[in-house]
């Protein structure tokens, strides 16, 4: 007598797949150079989610400036702050108050640095930052460096420029096109570590979307691309390629300043909450 065996998948036996949920993570391209005509660099730049949660994500450019290499100390320092306080942080449910804390942290820490080493006094940076979480992008910023959001479409700053003539073109001193070339363009209203305190810019700037790019930088970029360059170029679809082209236009136009640049791109994947799960058994005929 044959005895096959014979797989069968019993119909009150099967566990149905969980539904596939799209979560939010990054793809982020970035350089930070001394550009083609600074010898050295004073710009910092930092991007992580924090304990590795991808769903978080923290990004900052910090422009340095002051002394004899003391801006890289200053945009260093800033750095490395913002890395401890948001993997300590991260999980505070009042953003504007933990991303006020943050500001305020590295603030002071540039100012102590200052008051303890005669070679650092007067350093300071900017710090311009992007935090995500839970589909909502925020902003914090001091200082000249930018963050620009792209939809697909528009392109916008979504930072103020806290300088001197920024400062004159909002009280009608000056014309936004006399602004352009202004020789006090580069004069700094407030920067970390500069002034005794600082009143950082924080608002949330919009929804997590699939698409989107958020680009950070400082002055060295924008000075020699014009905002209408930068729509053009990232027009173009290919954050990579976006990055490319900024960079070897930086060049080709001798920016005079470091050139330190971030663009964030948003996607999506599909992930399953659970696997698929069949409990098998062995039947007899």
């Amino acid at each position: 007598m044959r005895f096959p065996w014979q797989k069968k998948i019993p119909a009150h036996n099967a566990v149905k797949a969980e539904p596939a949920v799209e979560k939010i993570t990054f793809n982020v391209f970035s350089f930070s150079e001394s550009g083609p005509t600074r010898t050295s660099n004073e710009d910092n730049i930092i991007y992580f989610s924090p304990d590795s949660n991808r769903e978080i994500f923290f990004a900052m450019v910090a422009d340095g400036m002051g002394g004899h290499n003391a801006g890289e100390i200053a945009s260093s320092i800033a750095c490395s702050e913002a890395e401890d306080y948001i993997q300590q942080e991260c999980q505070n449910t009042d953003i504007p108050v933990m991303l006020n804390g943050l500001i305020q942290t590295m603030h002071y820490s540039i100012i102590h640095a200052s008051k303890n080493n005669e070679a650092y006094k007067g350093m300071g940076t900017t710090a311009t930052v992007l935090f995500c979480k839970e589909r909502c992008a925020w902003l914090a910023h001091v200082g000249d460096s930018r963050l620009y959001h792209y939809d697909g479409n528009i392109l916008a700053q979504c930072t103020t420029d806290h300088t001197l003539v920024n400062h004159m073109v909002k009280e009608g001193k000056l014309s936004a096109r006399e602004a352009v070339n202004h020789d006090m363009k580069n004069i700094l209203m407030q920067a970390l570590g500069t002034v005794e305190k600082v009143a950082p810019e924080i608002l949330q700037i919009d929804f997590l979307q699939k698409g989107y790019y958020y680009f950070l930088c400082s002055d060295g970029i924008y000075d020699v691309l014009s905002d209408a360059e930068l729509h053009s170029i990232f027009n173009m679809q290919d954050a990579a390629l976006s990055m490319e082209c900024i960079k070897a236009l930086c060049y080709e136009r001798k920016a005079k300043d470091n050139i330190s640049a971030m663009l964030i791109e948003v996607v999506a994947k599909k992930t399953h909450t659970g696997n698929t799960v069949t409990r098998e058994q062995n039947t007899m005929l």
